[in-house]
């Protein structure tokens, strides 16, 4: 997990943020694939970093990014 937040704090954008219940989810962009950093409010620390291409799972964020921008 180490490696995967360096990767993503060295070459993502960040691009928006959204709060659950037990997390703040930072979305970034590298330029192969989107990042999601779970960030627990309990722990205050990261809880998983996940990665995906699939655009599908951008619906939590459409309104408030512009993807045009990338």
């Amino acid at each position: 997990m180490q490696y995967q937040a360096q990767y993503t704090w060295d070459h993502g954008i960040f691009l928006s943020s959204r709060k659950t219940e037990a997390h703040v989810i930072n979305l970034y962009y590298t330029k192969k694939f989107f990042v999601e950093v779970h960030f627990s409010l309990r722990s205050e620390g990261v809880d998983m970093i996940s990665s995906f291409t699939n655009l599908n799972q951008l619906e939590p964020y459409l309104d408030q990014i512009d993807l045009n921008k990338l």
